[in-house]
């Protein structure tokens, strides 16, 4: 989960100044505005986080447009080698210099699925081309899921039959036009998924629902308009300094 991230995100070397850092350096005429010169960051509540320009540049800060696009959807598997690629090659069946793996997949992924569907699995840090070779249903009843059967090329018959693979299934046909936006946009938290959406000067922590991804964007079912501008990158760094102006160091507004 990215949330991890954010452990690491906190030792970046830029400084961000908290709200106490701000009542001991007030604005002329005594008011604090965010966005004043000499604030790194600033959080409001019900607005969002404000960001100085420089320091938007010192963090990476990147925003992209919401928009409608085809997404040829990508099907996430964990799958365990049955047969190795060594064995002979039956009729009508596995063949020699492949390996032959089982995954099992919910109901709604096997439905968008087809035999051919181009994919690739990691065995040991190991990259190798794949493709969908059938899917059983009959495995429904006794384990809820159907099977996906993955035949992995491996001519130099590496893999071994029990080696556990991860990897995906390219849905062969792109989806319908949907709302999409970066996968780096989406922020992934034990309270569910966000982006950080542009609200006037400020960039506000918004609720989403997501749908299928592929090619680095990711599907939005709910929560933006076409057209909504979020941050790209880095959510993890954004994150943190809403956390530390509510957690840490107070509301600021």
């Amino acid at each position: 989960m990215r949330i991890i991230a954010l452990i690491l995100t906190a030792l970046l070397a830029i400084t961000l100044p908290g709200c106490s850092d701000r009542e001991k350096q007030p604005a002329e005429g005594g008011h604090d505005h965010p966005g004043e010169k000499g604030e790194g960051a600033e959080f409001a509540e019900g607005k969002g986080i404000v960001l100085r320009e420089e320091t938007g540049k010192a963090i990476g800060l990147e925003l992209e447009e919401a928009q409608e696009r085809k997404l040829a959807a990508t099907i996430p598997v964990e799958a365990q080698i049955y047969r190795a690629a060594g064995e002979p090659t039956r009729p009508d069946a596995e063949q020699t210099e492949f390996a032959y793996a089982v995954a099992y997949i919910n109901t709604t992924a096997a439905g968008q699925l087809k035999p051919g569907d181009k994919a690739r699995v990691k065995i040991e840090g190991f990259e190798y081309p794949a493709r969908l070779w059938r899917i059983d249903p009959s495995s429904r009843e006794a384990v809820g899921s159907p099977e996906a059967i993955l035949e992995i090329s491996d001519p130099r018959e590496i893999l071994q039959v029990g080696d556990f693979a991860s990897g995906d299934v390219t849905v062969t046909e792109a989806t319908s036009d949907v709302l999409a936006v970066p996968r780096p946009a989406v922020l992934e938290t034990f309270s569910g998924k966000f982006v950080y959406v542009q609200n006037g000067g400020y960039l506000l922590r918004t609720p989403v629902s997501t749908g299928v991804e592929g090619a680095g964007y990711i599907e939005i079912t709910d929560g933006l308009y076409a057209g909504d501008v979020v941050a790209n990158k880095p959510v993890e760094t954004l994150y943190l300094i809403e956390l530390r102006a509510t957690k840490g160091g107070g509301h600021c507004h």
